[in-house]
């Protein structure tokens, strides 16, 4: 898995994407932090979270709309197939690689808080809960993109198929407000990732929430395993 990881993150840098997510996830941070804590003079973080989880859903798929597709299309999938490394390894070893750049992004944003610090009280157990959240949430969006990677070789495709989920993930809460029964709001509530984040941003970590993230990634990354397997069998 380490050699898929190393080389999956290496073509970030080499291919100039990685500089392009970094460049666009950090000049739009740093302007959600300006505007939402020093020009408003507020030391919590949550409503830059708030608004970030919006954007993260288009950004994100950046770094996975090629994670499959490109061997597919290359052809190189077969070389990958045929090495002695198992399935878990090729999944893992990409999901990670685009993880770790959206994850380098995330540790430069740390200077965030660290200004807030000493220019006022920072609420310490929100703003790690807000980082904590949006980073599980996160997980959750690439390996959406990674399942729906692996099932098309246009890029294209999988961005929009991706695309087309998280927004479906994102409506999930707003459209209970229209349904009449109670049932079925309280589960379309329970189902939606984003509506779990606001727990977090109150300060809690919820465990509930926090196995739910991660199992609804292991859920898409089980899906892209299956999705490998079945093309090798072929």
């Amino acid at each position: 898995m380490k050699a898929i990881f190393n080389r999956e993150f290496n073509s970030y840098f080499t291919s100039m994407l990685g500089y392009v997510f970094l460049s666009i996830f950090l000049m739009l941070t740093g302007f959600l932090f300006y505007l939402m804590n020093i020009k408003a003079l507020n030391s919590s973080m949550k409503y830059m979270f708030g608004i970030l989880i919006n954007w993260a859903l288009f950004l994100l798929p950046l770094l996975t709309m090629r994670l499959f597709t490109e061997d597919r299309r290359m052809k190189t999938d077969q070389l990958l197939l045929t090495a002695p490394i198992t399935i878990k390894d090729i999944v893992f070893g990409k999901f990670f690689a685009a993880f770790g750049v959206f994850l380098t992004g995330m540790l430069i944003t740390l200077i965030f808080p660290v200004i807030l610090s000493f220019l006022g009280s920072l609420p310490v157990a929100e703003t790690i809960s807000c980082y904590v959240g949006f980073i599980l949430l996160c997980s959750v969006i690439l390996a959406v993109g990674a399942f729906m990677s692996s099932i098309t070789e246009n890029q294209i495709i999988a961005a929009v198929a991706t695309y087309g989920v998280l927004v479906l993930m994102l409506l999930m809460g707003s459209m209970s407000t229209y349904i009449g029964n109670e049932f079925i709001v309280k589960v379309m509530l329970w189902l939606s990732p984003i509506q779990r984040f606001n727990d977090f941003t109150l300060g809690i970590l919820n465990i509930e929430s926090i196995v739910y993230y991660l199992s609804l990634a292991g859920l898409f990354l089980f899906f892209t395993v299956m999705s490998f397997e079945r093309r090798r069998l072929r």
